[in-house]
């Protein structure tokens, strides 16, 4: 009989992206792979999270202050967020397959 694995759902790790960054969904994304026994999959994906994270910070701290302040503050968020939940949706195919 097969152990059922818990899982980190695509919308739960979107939701933990949007409050704690590319960082969390690494985080979440390698219990994920641990799951499925992946360890070097995991370690892979959370240091993705981690380096996407130092360069978002990166990149607003490089941001002139002037065109900071006229940026909504919920934007940067939502766009890293949707761009992981479709990394995260593409690689949900595959992470049942074990490849």
């Amino acid at each position: 009989m097969e152990e059922t694995k818990k899982l980190f759902s695509q919308r739960a790790i979107a939701i933990a992206t949007y409050f704690g960054g590319p960082a969390a969904a690494g985080y979440l994304v390698k219990k994920n792979y641990e799951s499925y026994n992946q360890l070097e999959k995991g370690k892979k994906a959370f240091i993705i999270g981690i380096i996407s994270t130092l360069l978002i910070f990166a990149g607003i701290f490089s941001i002139p202050e002037h065109i900071i302040d006229k940026i909504p503050n919920a934007i940067i968020p939502a766009i890293y967020t949707g761009i992981i939940y479709l990394i995260v949706v593409k690689n949900s195919r595959t992470m049942d397959k074990g490849t």
